[in-house]
């Protein structure tokens, strides 16, 4: 591929100052068609008009679906989100976000009272008002780790069928390595392309739950991957007026940068957290070990946070399926399973250092966090989810759960179901004054801000045994064991 901006520069084109064009400047480009010529998927190219901004169909109205169209209406555009659930769709015209994010559900109301955006669960309207197409939906992991492409299936065919024109289909999903080009056949089969041409362009998302608006409005870098030049222009322009980087290279490469960054952090976090082990032994803090690390710049002192291991929607799926994918090519990726195989054992570690301290079969356990993390209701492969699974298989009489996002037993999305022995002993407190009575043991999972404030002082008097155990070494233990508590984290050091 030729470099975006002229001949003779490599492909992948650097990270150019020139590249950062979108810093301070609200400039939005169209496109049109022109006659046959080389580059695109259905033999036409790409002409450039100015114009303020462009109407962009976002298939998938979930977490990364709904946030990026309303980043990209805020940018200036004109934004449908398409998604096939009409209940949700409903929801959203209406200004309710279907998930928790903080700064997102004002900013709908906002977009939705400019119209600047609306939501359609017809798939011809989303085809036919727009040119440029960004699929952004789910590909959960299947039983063998692979990623499960039904929906983006579902999303092409339905492009396919609807097709009327030129398009430019843009791929924010994480997908596996070659989906790009599997994308540019599939619709070579269904599509005559030389009527109604389509380029592809991968542009993955990195977005972390909780700071969404902040890593859109602030993105660390913009891969944008194709094999046409000015489609990859046309997607680089969406975001001009954001203070980015943009990195061009080809499909493969921006699918792997993608994969590849969340197996590094993965194994980051997974590497704190196995010196955390040996730091509980030795009587080191594993807090100022990971701070000590942090100020050499080629570490730094992100995801160097030790507890009871990573969860959500990306980390554990994303490493599941470039295992997958090794095995598949006959690589073996030692590092990245030896990272997988210490955040699955973690919750057993840290069980097993609570039951040294506390058995805790036939007792009451008060489990504060059911979200993978803080500020979002995200249950997906949550930490906290597999420790309350443990605490049920151990034998304690009472789990009892406590989560600003959870009001009832059914809302938690067990990894598999319980049996009815099991669903019985659970319990969701939703009486924060009360939530502590009786309990011989409190576990942080989650680090909600909140759970700093809580009513720790007369919560100490209403346990059976003040015992709290803090799988996120988020709490202040000297003044929690000021109160009368018996504090235990994850390798704090000598006399903590």
């Amino acid at each position: 591929m030729r470099g975006v901006y002229g001949e003779g520069r490599p492909e992948g084109a650097a990270v150019e100052a020139a590249d950062r064009e979108g810093a301070g400047r609200d400039l939005r480009f169209g496109y049109g068609v022109r006659g046959a010529g080389a580059g695109t998927t259905g033999g036409a190219a790409i002409v450039w008009r100015r114009r303020r901004s462009v109407n962009i169909t976002v298939i998938g109205s979930g977490y990364v679906g709904t946030t990026t169209a309303l980043v990209l209406a805020k940018l200036g555009h004109q934004v449908i989100g398409y998604d096939v659930d009409a209940s949700k769709v409903e929801r959203l015209n209406r200004g309710e976000l279907p998930f928790r994010e903080p700064g997102l559900e004002e900013l709908l109301h906002e977009l939705l009272q400019d119209g600047k955006i609306v939501f359609t669960a017809d798939g011809r309207t989303a085809v036919t008002s727009s040119q440029l197409l960004m699929i952004s939906v789910g590909t959960p992991s299947a039983a063998d780790g692979n990623a499960d492409l039904k929906y983006l299936t579902s999303a092409i065919d339905t492009i396919a069928e609807f097709i009327d024109g030129p398009k430019i289909v843009i791929t924010k999903s994480t997908v596996p390595i070659g989906t790009n080009r599997w994308i540019k056949e599939r619709f070579a089969e269904k599509v005559d392309l030389t009527k109604t041409p389509v380029d592809v362009v991968s542009n993955p998302e990195f977005l972390r739950e909780g700071s969404a608006l902040h890593d859109s409005f602030q993105p660390s870098r913009t891969i944008v991957g194709g094999d046409n030049p000015l489609a990859v222009e046309t997607v680089k322009r969406l975001y001009s007026g954001l203070p980015t980087t943009y990195y061009t290279c080809d499909f493969e490469t921006a699918e792997m940068i993608k994969y590849a960054s969340n197996g590094f952090l993965a194994a980051k976090i997974s590497f704190i957290n196995e010196i955390a082990r040996l730091a509980e032994e030795v009587g080191a803090d594993i807090g100022g070990v990971a701070r000590g690390m942090g100020m050499d710049p080629r570490i730094s002192s992100h995801h160097l946070s030790a507890g009871i291991g990573y969860g959500g929607s990306c980390f554990p799926k994303d490493v599941a399926e470039l295992l997958h994918l090794a095995n598949r090519k006959n690589v073996k990726l030692s590092m990245l399973a030896e990272a997988k195989r210490v955040n699955d054992t973690q919750i057993d570690w840290f069980v097993e250092r609570m039951q040294a301290v506390a058995p805790l079969k036939g007792q009451r356990v008060l489990v504060l966090g059911v979200a993978f993390k803080e500020d979002t209701d995200d249950q997906r492969e949550s930490p906290g989810i597999r420790l309350m699974e443990r605490l049920l298989k151990l034998g304690v009489r009472e789990v009892r759960a406590f989560d600003p996002t959870v009001r009832a037993v059914d809302e938690i999305r067990w990894t598999k179901p319980l049996g009815k022995g099991a669903a019985k002993r659970v319990k969701v407190a939703t009486d924060v004054e009360r939530a502590a009575d009786g309990v011989h043991a409190v576990v942080l999972t989650t680090p909600w801000k909140s759970f700093e404030t809580l009513p720790w002082k007369q919560w100490a008097t209403a346990a059976a045994t003040p015992v709290v155990f803090d799988g996120r070494n988020f709490l202040d233990d000297v003044a929690l064991r000021g109160l009368g508590w018996q504090y235990y984290g994850v390798a704090r050091g000598r006399g903590r």
